[in-house]
């Protein structure tokens, strides 16, 4: 019974960090503004390379 609660507790605990970690990767996010205007070029590569470590976290 113990070693159940134990697990539980655990399990989320990594839910916590991995949940802490995708938050601080979406702020890392870079828009880069110049002259009024959004290079979207950067900005859809920034979130393919977080689409693609999100699904490797979630994966974990």
């Amino acid at each position: 019974m113990n070693s159940e609660k134990i697990k539980d507790r655990l399990d989320t605990f990594v839910d916590a960090i991995l949940a802490i970690i995708a938050t601080v990767m979406v702020l890392e996010l870079p828009i880069k503004i110049v002259n009024r205007q959004i290079y979207f070029v950067n900005l859809f590569i920034s979130i393919g390379v977080y689409l693609v470590s999100f699904c490797f976290l979630a994966n974990i």
